[in-house]
């Protein structure tokens, strides 16, 4: 018999997302990526309240970057870039239907306009490039409203530009 968390963590590793219903609440990093959380977690703020986590870049076929955040022992959130989406983006979009939300987001140092699909209820939120919809990056977290999702959980893409006045 499986469990939600490791049903989460089938679809993350296979990126398919047709389906998806959220991240499970409580999962333990050691269930959905196989890490325990300890001293060489790293840290990084999240949602407009810029809320700490700790993170781990894992290695994770068909993502890059992919990382896990996590609070208080549980996972909150799973973001990467360019999910090679098995369903495809299509399919996806069909499955998810409109979004709760759509806003624009930066991709790096590129302004990405309407491209943020933030599916808050059913815990997904796609990054897609409105010129060539390719999805660019994609967060998966605990179904919640797209106000708390954005102010809680959110990953910031938007590259940093060291020493710019």
């Amino acid at each position: 018999m499986s469990t939600g968390c490791e049903d989460a963590r089938r679809a993350i590793e296979e990126i398919r997302f047709v389906g998806w219903r959220g991240l499970p609440a409580g999962c333990a990093p050691e269930a959905l990526v196989g890490l325990a959380l300890d001293e060489r977690w790293g840290r990084r703020t999240l949602g407009s309240e810029e809320l700490p986590a700790r993170m781990h870049l894992l290695e994770l076929a068909g993502y890059y970057r992919p990382l896990v955040s996590v609070r208080e022992g549980s996972v909150v959130l799973f973001d990467g870039r360019n999910p090679a989406l098995v369903d495809g983006w299509p399919a996806l979009e069909a499955d998810l239907g409109a979004p709760a939300r759509t806003q624009d987001f930066v991709h790096g140092t590129v302004p990405m306009r309407a491209g943020e699909r933030i599916h808050a209820t059913r815990g997904i939120t796609i990054y897609l490039n409105p010129e060539n919809q390719m999805v660019v990056h994609l967060a998966v977290y605990v179904p919640t409203t797209a106000d708390d999702y954005l102010s809680r959980l959110r990953p910031e893409l938007e590259k940093q530009r060291h020493g710019a006045r």
